[in-house]
């Protein structure tokens, strides 16, 4: 049977972008002669159990959004049969590109035509899921001030964020540990990754993929706010690895805890993680994608 498309749309993503791009959504669609159902979202967290519903109905489902909507998405996939594909519309698309999909609705939709399936790992942290990477710390503090910016958009959003919290930061302590390696003390940024990219354009952990089983494990402890900030272009380049604050092991899980609230995000969304100790476990091969 051929397969019939349910497409989760979130209007608002890229500051509104995803409401503007519907009718394009909608045209490429019946070009490419898709049978396709569309769904707009109104509230966070909605996509995950529409998604979940439409898993029994639909062969595909669809995320058209930015990195916010395909977790919400993806979350509501998991232990499905339907094959989640992404239409990437967002401001920072970090799991498309680990799809190889390009920014553009035209590209995307002829990808979910014609891309080929693929199962992929897929970490969670308590009872979330995420597709791509976890980031506490300075990158935390960078998701939850890009959250509040009305004048840029997209990557210059992101980056000055990032240029905002190189400078402001203030380092906190962590504990952490994983399969084979341990860390207790100050720290600037930590977190860990299924997929290379985070920010939208920040080339985190240039070594991670999205189907070895592991999770890229970051750690970078506290540097001077100067040299933070000119260590921002090698970050986004993926050329950091060398730098003596930077510590990159792989692992299948990772602890760690702090006594003090930690910033943070979970594929781009901002939250918060509680005093205590946190456990993230990747489930290799978790569910299946529709890749270009």
């Amino acid at each position: 049977m051929p397969d019939t498309f349910f497409v989760i749309l979130n209007p608002a993503c890229g500051r509104g972008q995803g409401e503007r791009l519907l009718p394009q959504i909608e045209y490429f669609l019946a070009l490419h002669q898709l049978d396709f159902e569309i769904y707009k979202t109104s509230q966070p967290l909605e996509a995950t159990r529409v998604a979940n519903e439409a898993s029994a109905k639909f062969s595909v489902v669809v995320a058209a959004g930015g990195d916010g909507t395909v977790n919400e998405v993806a979350n509501g996939l998991v232990g499905t049969n339907a094959a989640f594909g992404v239409i990437p519309i967002g401001s920072g698309n970090d799991f498309a590109k680990c799809l190889h999909l390009a920014p553009d609705v035209s590209p995307s939709i002829q990808a979910l035509k014609n891309g080929h399936r693929r199962r992929v790992d897929i970490a969670k942290l308590n009872d979330r899921y995420f597709v791509n990477g976890l980031g506490i710390g300075l990158d935390g503090a960078a998701a939850h001030r890009n959250r509040s910016i009305k004048k840029l958009k997209g990557k210059a959003a992101y980056l000055w964020s990032a240029v905002y919290e190189a400078l402001h930061y203030k380092a906190q302590t962590i504990k952490m540990r994983s399969e084979s390696w341990q860390y207790e003390g100050i720290f600037m940024m930590a977190g860990a990754s299924n997929g290379q990219c985070h920010g939208g354009d920040f080339l985190l952990a240039p070594q991670a993929k999205i189907d070895d089983g592991l999770l890229d494990i970051h750690l970078i402890t506290n540097m001077h706010p100067l040299r933070r900030l000119r260590q921002i272009p090698k970050v986004k380049k993926g050329q950091h690895l060398t730098l003596p604050e930077v510590h990159m092991h792989r692992s299948p899980w990772l602890e760690f805890s702090s006594s003090q609230t930690l910033l943070a995000h979970l594929d781009g969304e901002p939250f918060v993680v509680s005093p205590g100790t946190t456990r993230i476990e990747l489930i290799p091969n978790g569910f299946t994608v529709i890749s270009g």
